[in-house]
Order: structure tokens, then sequence, then C-alpha cells
């Protein structure tokens, strides 16, 4: 397969965040009135809608309460924990192997798009993305599916000449409600087990070109 677009999961497939993440999930939850144990396991946020975290932890479907929760959270993150990560081994010299080959690169991510770009424009890939994709401050095209949607309208592309790369059932679930090839990422949050549906898998960075070359794509 030689797609003209390559769609990324920016948190776990480009870059390891977690830190960041978790301290600002904790922080947020503790001024909303929850303190959670230090060893509690915030794995399952990472990748998933804000809205849907704070709905499940708060036990409300209160938009307004969620809206003040989710917006605790954006204030801490912004305010410096959002830089907090490393970038996987293999990702840089894996971008620059697609932009060789002619693909246009783009970051498909539940993040906010402003913060993803904020993200992208200092971190040591920057040259190798072409456009950052993102959620709406509003909640809109938090899902993977509505945002791989909207971003099959603006490039103008036809699904069967897209692959999507990421380490969440979120990513491939995304993908495939579109008729996007889909790729799952071993190294990131999610489990082989989680992401076992994607058209293929791979453990390290450095192989994802070569799956995206050997893939013989069939309809899921």
């Amino acid at each position: 397969m030689t797609p003209s677009l390559v769609l990324f999961d920016l948190d776990g497939t480009l870059v390891d965040s977690r830190p960041g993440i978790v301290h600002s999930l904790r922080m947020a939850l503790q001024q909303s009135g929850l303190d959670l144990p230090e060893d509690h396991d915030f794995t399952w946020c990472i990748g998933a809608s804000l809205w849907k975290i704070f709905e499940d932890y708060l036990g409300t479907k209160d938009r307004a309460k969620l809206e003040a929760a989710v917006a605790r959270y954006r204030h801490i993150y912004r305010d410096g924990p959002m830089f907090e990560y490393d970038v996987y081994e293999g990702v840089i010299d894996m971008l620059t192997h697609l932009k060789v080959q002619g693909a246009r690169v783009c970051i498909a991510t539940a993040k906010v798009h402003e913060y993803a770009r904020e993200i992208i424009a200092v971190s040591p890939f920057a040259s190798g993305i072409d456009h950052v994709y993102g959620s709406e401050l509003d909640g809109r095209n938090v899902e993977k599916s509505d945002l791989i949607r909207m971003i099959l309208h603006e490039e103008r592309i036809a699904p069967e000449n897209v692959v999507m790369i990421g380490d969440r059932h979120h990513d491939i679930d995304g993908a495939l409600a579109n008729g996007v090839t889909a790729i799952g990422v071993t190294y990131g949050y999610g489990s082989r087990e989680e992401i076992a549906h994607a058209h293929a898998c791979v453990d390290h960075a450095r192989d994802v070109v070569s799956a995206i070359t050997a893939l013989e794509v069939t309809p899921r």
C-alpha cells in the first residue's frame, strides 16, 4: 500500500506524555473534590475524551459541572505539563522516511488542536508534520470517528488512500468506521488485545513504514 495521507495519533504513538497528563488529571480532580490514591492507574484516560473521563470520575452528566472540570484540566495542562513528554525511539526517522516517500503526514488527536499545534511546533519532529488536526474546545471532534471524518472532508481524499496509526482502540475504531486502514502500535498505552482488530500491529516506531508498505487492505 502507498497512502497519500498518513494520520498519527499523538499521545502514546509519537510521544510518551503520561506524566503531564496524569499530573493535570489528578490536580483537576482534586480541585473538583475527588482525591485518588497515589498509585491510581490513569492509563485508560490517555486518548479518551475529557468529557467522558470527568463524567466517569465525578459520576455526573451535568454539562456545567463537566465543563468546569474540563476547564480546570486545560488550565493546569497548558500551564506547563503539556510540554512534559518524551519522543518515542525511532519516531523522527520514521517520519523522515514517510516524507521522503511523498506522503502527507498529519496529526489526528483528541487533544484540542490549538494545544496540539503548540506541542508540535516546538517538538524535534515538527518538520515532519504537515498539519495538526484535533478537537474543538466545546468537545466537537473529540471522538476519533468524527475527527477522521472531518479530516477526510478537509483533505478531500478518499479513505482508501489514508492510513491511521495509533495506540488505542479509539484510533483503530475511528479509522475503521471511516473505511481507513488502521495500524496499531503496541509500545504506547493500549494493550495488543485492545488494538488487535487493526489491519496490522507493530512493536516499534521503526516498523511503521514497512508495515504500511506490506499492507494489502481487505474490508473489516
